[in-house]
C-alpha cells in the first residue's frame, strides 16, 4: 500500500512543474478572414488586379459590341443578303463567338491566378505582422483557425489590422 501512495507522489511530482510550466504560457487568436477582408492592402491588390487587366477587359466588350452589330446586321438586312452571304455572315458571328468565349475565360483565369498570387503575398505579409504583434505582447501562441470562441483579451486580430494600416499609411 505504501508502494502505492509513493508511486501516486512521483507521479504527480513529476506532473506538477509541467502544469506550473503551462500556466505562463499566453495564447492569442486572429481572425484571418477578417484581416483579408479588411486589411487595406487587399483593396489595393484588388484595385491593381482591376487596373491590370483593364485593357483586355476593354478589348473584350469591344469584341462583344462588334458580335451584337453584326447580328444586328443579320437580323435587320438578310432578307437583302444572299444565301451565301448569311451564311458566311453566320459563320463569322459564330467564330467571333467562339473567340470571345475562350477570351474571356483566358481573362478570367488569368485574373484569379494573379489575384492568388497577390494574396499570396499579402498572406506573408500578414504572417510577418501577426508574428511582429505577438513579440510586442509576449505571446507564446497565436491560433487563427479552429478556435470555437476566444475573449476581446485573447483576440489581437483589432491590433494586427492597427499594424496593417500603419504599413499602408508608411507605404503611400
Amino acid at each position: 500500500m505504501m508502494q502505492r501512495w509513493m508511486a501516486v507522489l512521483i507521479l504527480g511530482a513529476s506532473i506538477l512543474p509541467g502544469a506550473t510550466w503551462a500556466s505562463d504560457v499566453t495564447v492569442a487568436v486572429v481572425n484571418v478572414s477578417r484581416l483579408q477582408s479588411e486589411a487595406p492592402q487587399v483593396a489595393h491588390v484588388r484595385e491593381k488586379i482591376k487596373q491590370e487587366f483593364a485593357a483586355r477587359e476593354a478589348k473584350a466588350i469591344e469584341q462583344g459590341e462588334q458580335i451584337a452589330r453584326l447580328e444586328k446586321r443579320l437580323l435587320n438586312d438578310r432578307a437583302l443578303m444572299t444565301e451565301t452571304e448569311v451564311k458566311n455572315l453566320q459563320r463569322d458571328i459564330r467564330s467571333r463567338t467562339l473567340r470571345l468565349d475562350n477570351a474571356k475565360e483566358e481573362l478570367e483565369s488569368d485574373r484569379r491566378l494573379r489575384l492568388s498570387e497577390e494574396m499570396d503575398r499579402l498572406r506573408r505579409v500578414l504572417s510577418e505582422v501577426i508574428a511582429e504583434v505577438a513579440t510586442a505582447e509576449k505571446l507564446d501562441i497565436v491560433l487563427e483557425s479552429g478556435v470555437t470562441w476566444a475573449s476581446d483579451r485573447a483576440n489581437i486580430t483589432d491590433k494586427v489590422l492597427v499594424r496593417m494600416r500603419e504599413l499602408d499609411r508608411a507605404a503611400k
